[in-house]
This record gives structure tokens, C-alpha cells and sequence, in this order.
């Protein structure tokens, strides 16, 4: 069982890239529909690979090189492993540029000028499309999600698992 958590990475990896084609094939109705579109679609999937495999070979990096033994050192921040704090790191820049993004670059207009790359299930209805507000909303309520769960990482002692 170790060595799944010691390569676990590898699985985040493929689930990103296999999320990956499942939102391009996904978005493939929206393309068709409107192929002026395609462009910022593109554009948005290279983001979503590029941000979404860096942390997890960033992770691979750590447990390849013996810096960290596991998937489970990562929930550790406080333990101050170097590629540890890289990775978390890492996440905080992401965080920022899509703050930046959304409301400093008026990216809130151009995700809601591209339907299904956010999608809300309000009352079992799917939403694709959802408005610029709803948007910027999303983006806020997510990072103080992962700004909560970051914070519990550093102050909960979880044990170290091996």
C-alpha cells in the first residue's frame, strides 16, 4: 500500500488529463455552436493542464527525489519540507492569478461568454451558463474553500502516515 501513496501523483495526473478530454469533448457542443469560440475554449483547456499538472509534478518531484515519502507529507505543511511549501506555495500563486483573472482582467465576462467550462447544479437543474456575478461568486466562495482547508492543514495535527 506504500507504494501507491508514494505514486499517487501519477494517478492525479492522469485524472487531470482524463478530465482533461472529457471538458474538451464536453465543450466540443458549444464549438459547433458558435466555432468563433474555439480560440478562447483552447486557451482556457492549455490553462486548465498546464495549472492543474504542475502541482502534481511538483508532488512527483517530491517523493521521486526522497524529499517527501508520500501523497500524505503534502496535508504537513507545518513539518516546513521545502518542496512541501513549494507546492502550497504553488496553489496561493494559482489562486492569485485567478483572482486576477476574474476580476481584475475581465475574465468573469469571457468564462461567461463561454458556456460549460463552469457549471452549476442549482435544485437539480444544470446550469452551463451561468452570469458574470455567479461567476465571480463561484471563484470567491472556491478559494475560501481551499484557503480553509490550507489553514487546517497548518494548525490540525494529522499524523504522519507512512
Amino acid at each position: 500500500m506504500e507504494i501507491v501513496f508514494k505514486f499517487a501523483w501519477i494517478l492525479f495526473i492522469l485524472a487531470t488529463i482524463i478530465n482533461i478530454f472529457i471538458l474538451k469533448k464536453h465543450l466540443q457542443v458549444y464549438i459547433d455552436e458558435k466555432p468563433e469560440r474555439e480560440k478562447g475554449y483552447n486557451l482556457i483547456i492549455k490553462n486548465f493542464l498546464i495549472f492543474g499538472l504542475i502541482p502534481w509534478i511538483i508532488m512527483g518531484l517530491g517523493n521521486l527525489s526522497g524529499l517527501t515519502s508520500s501523497v500524505f507529507d503534502y496535508f504537513r505543511p507545518a513539518d516546513m519540507k521545502p518542496i512541501v511549501l513549494i507546492l502550497h506555495a504553488f496553489v496561493i500563486i494559482i489562486w492569485l492569478a485567478l483572482i486576477r483573472f476574474v476580476f481584475f482582467n475581465n475574465g468573469a465576462a469571457f468564462l461567461a461568454d463561454h458556456p460549460g467550462i463552469i457549471r452549476f447544479n442549482s435544485f437539480g437543474k444544470i446550469t452551463d451558463n451561468p452570469s458574470e456575478s455567479a461567476i465571480k461568486l463561484f471563484v470567491i466562495l472556491a478559494i475560501l474553500g481551499g484557503i480553509l482547508g490550507m489553514i487546517m492543514m497548518w494548525i490540525v495535527e494529522i499524523p504522519p502516515i507512512q
